[in-house]
């Protein structure tokens, strides 16, 4: 049986009976850390942007754009959502692999517009369809070899998770859900120069492949085909593209290892690999009891390939110039955390970039590479970072992170992502109240029960 032909037939056969529970019950934080990502990031002028575009075509009113409450065709709906939900840099990632990947924020906005397009979707149906589909995403993404800091091609692979759960939640048949991962080839694209410039595309490359994940399974339902070999044919993906891959990562323990468990969870609005940074950070301050004040001197050790993104160019990351220049800087996210005790979804505000007390620290903040991280971890784009503080008592901390929390070996919980719901809707565009909130945490922790989805969508309208 050809490698198409298995992963087609392993995301139609998956179940809520098939599937682990660890991988049910992470599908369920990536439902919650979608959303509030998108609450969060509502206010931010991608999500602006991306709602402007949303309402220059308009359409059938059938899906629901979250926070405005605004409705439009399924796939446009998806787009809003999915780049409004990544506009602040703050939902999960895969760290583990070579390359990041944002897969939820990728496929949980086309899964929840399938299943209110069409309410006799069940919960248990949504959640299989999810944990197949991001599994599926995150074997893709680290089957490729290459670096995409490298190559300057970054996750290609995104459409077919968002074809995957589509596909599945249409209830296609085999022949068209070969067809609409066909059918995806043809939309398969992405770049690295907006990591380099910091464009707002970093958000819209989501959104846009979202879009064309139901796309994709929507072309097939009416009768497109597409080619029968998109990853594997003489020109498939794999051959023109990205030919050094590990098929191994791709299809070992298909159907029994469920990948999507190992998603790390943001706790920090920024890139994850500052992370690493902040949470050393934030633990000496605690531990020794300093603030912003009392430090002369920071130094953070990493690998040469995340220091490329977190750290250079330097004229941009010690002196951020708007928020998505400011959530991928290194500097200026351990300057906050030193300074304020936490990083939160005000810090990157054009207010909050000018602090001086901020600026202060950053200036006296060095990037070096590690030597013996960059020897053992030098092919990541998420790396171990040691944190060395002097202060003006003379007195000096250090402390190295290879995992910090939300990593898989040290996971959040559902409670953690709705601890987190509650503090993107204090940022959001309209309000929400700590009972609505509430309910949507219920509502999807025992989602697998759901006959339907149908009381969730209000619920992701604010100013109710």
């Amino acid at each position: 049986m050809d490698v198409t032909t298995q992963i087609i037939r392993h995301i139609l056969n998956s179940s809520l009976e098939t599937i682990p529970e660890k991988a049910i019950e992470r599908a369920k934080l990536s439902i919650v850390d979608t959303i509030a990502c998108a609450i969060g990031g509502s206010n931010d002028p991608i999500a602006h942007f991306a709602r402007q575009l949303g309402a220059l075509s308009g359409g059938k009113p059938e899906c629901t754009v979250w926070i405005s409450g605004k409705k439009l065709p399924s796939s446009l709906a998806v787009l809003v959502n999915a780049t409004t939900a990544r506009a602040l840099d703050f939902d999960d990632t895969y760290e583990i692999g070579i390359n990041g990947c944002h897969a939820s924020a990728y496929d949980v906005p086309p899964a929840l517009a399938l299943a209110e397009r069409d309410r006799s979707i069940t919960g248990g149906e949504l959640l299989s369809a999810l944990a197949t589909a991001i599994d599926l995403h995150i074997r893709l993404s680290r089957s490729i070899t290459t670096n995409a800091i490298d190559t300057g091609r970054d996750n290609m692979v995104a459409v077919w998770g968002a074809t995957a759960v589509s596909a599945k939640l249409l209830r296609l048949d085999e022949e068209k859900t070969r067809n609409a991962f066909g059918i995806a080839y043809a939309h398969a694209a992405g770049e690295f120069q907006m990591y380099e410039e910091g464009a707002h595309t970093v958000a819209l490359q989501q959104g846009l492949r979202a879009r064309s994940g139901v796309e994709s399974a929507l072309s097939a339902m009416v009768g497109f085909n597409g080619p029968r070999e998109p990853f594997f044919g003489k020109y498939g993906f794999y051959n023109a593209f990205e030919p050094d891959y590990d098929r191994n990562m791709l299809m070992d323990k298909l159907g029994s290892d469920y990948v999507n468990a190992s998603i790390s969870f943001k706790p920090w609005p920024s890139c994850r690999a500052t992370h690493h940074g902040i949470d050393g950070l934030l633990q000496l301050r605690e531990e020794h009891d300093f603030v912003g004040d009392d430090v002369v001197s920071i130094e953070l050790g990493l690998n040469q390939r995340a220091g490329s993104v977190v750290a250079e160019p330097r004229d941009q990351k010690w002196n951020p110039a708007d928020p998505v220049v400011a959530r991928f800087s290194l500097p200026y996210v351990v300057a906050v955390a030193a300074q304020r005790g936490s990083v939160t979804i005000g810090d990157f505000s054009a207010e909050a970039l000018k602090d001086p007390a901020v600026r202060q620290i950053m200036a006296a903040t060095k990037i070096v590479v590690d030597p013996e991280i960059d020897r053992t971890h030098g092919r990541f784009g998420n790396s171990p970072t040691t944190v060395n503080v002097k202060l003006k008592s003379g007195a000096q901390h250090f402390i190295r992170i290879d995992k910090p929390f939300g990593h898989p070996e040290s996971p959040a919980s559902l409670a953690d992502g709705v601890q987190k719901l509650k503090a993107c809707a204090a940022a959001s565009m309209l309000p929400f109240s700590e009972k609505q909130l509430e309910l949507v945490g219920e509502l999807i922790d025992d989602l697998d029960k759901r006959p339907t989805l149908a009381p969730l969508f209000e619920l992701l309208v604010g100013g109710r």
